[in-house]
């Protein structure tokens, strides 16, 4: 059965706040850490609306924040984020401790860790919808995403447990469907034209020209069946980049 695409009413309240943390820790090329296996493979293997994106921004706004509060000692942050919380529903206890009971920041964190969880689970929906049209970024999400699969030596890793026959012999994962409703969204998100030359894929204009949906980093450099890895090329693009990784200078339409 399929789902249809539903509209959110997303708050994007400080969300901003959130996605420079995430790209910033993209372009410095910090892996997941302290993520859900078994999340990561399972969106890995087979396309899934919960995307390996979702996954990084949940797991490493968590770990940022748990850093951040262990040397916090400012009530009015404690504030802020009761009154961010609370935009986005999530109740969130303000207990007083004791001026010599120190830190207080990170003893209140770790009280209401599991509200912590659940907000940034939450808007990691927002922050996707913002980096998921930054292609530039995806290129370099989805390079980091390969270094789960792959050790420094270049050889695939097996830290993350994988399903038996989930993989290949080398380790790549192995092509599968692509669902419709990953290609209806990169297709809009790519405005119906070849990442490549440009070339207008929307059929209204050409019928000749065939649309192709082409994974960013390639399955056999390791890469994933992932929403975020999936861009549109025309046929010959596609297939004339070959073996060779190639990075399209992206272009994006002015709004006027």
């Amino acid at each position: 059965m399929m789902i249809e695409s539903r509209l959110l009413e997303y708050k994007f309240q400080s969300i901003y706040k959130f996605v420079s943390i995430v790209y910033m820790n993209v372009e410095a090329g910090v892996d997941f850490w302290n993520f859900n296996e078994e999340a990561f493979v399972k969106s890995a293997l087979k396309f899934n609306r919960n995307s390996l994106l979702h996954i990084y921004v949940a797991s490493t706004l968590y770990c940022y924040y748990r850093d951040e509060f262990s040397d916090m000692t400012d009530d009015d942050e404690v504030e802020w984020w009761i009154k961010l919380l609370k935009v986005y529903k999530i109740k969130i206890s303000n207990v007083d401790y004791d001026e010599d009971d120190n830190p207080l920041v990170e003893k209140w964190f770790l009280k209401n860790e599991d509200k912590f969880i659940k907000f940034f689970d939450v808007i990691s929906d927002e922050v996707v919808h913002i980096l998921f049209n930054d292609k530039h970024f995806l290129v370099l999400f989805n390079r980091l995403v390969s270094n789960v699969l792959i050790d420094e030596n270049g050889t695939y890793a097996d830290y993350v447990k994988w399903p038996e026959n989930s993989r290949n012999g080398d380790g790549t994962i192995k092509r599968c469907r692509i669902p419709q409703w990953v290609k209806h969204a990169v297709y809009h998100r790519d405005k119906g034209r070849c990442v490549f030359c440009d070339k207008d894929l929307t059929g209204q204009v050409n019928i000749l020209n065939k649309k192709n949906f082409d994974h960013i980093v390639a399955l056999k450099d390791y890469g994933t069946n992932d929403p975020c890895n999936l861009q549109l090329t025309c046929e010959h693009c596609n297939k004339s980049k070959g073996a060779r990784e190639k990075i399209p200078k992206y272009k994006y339409q002015s709004w006027w």
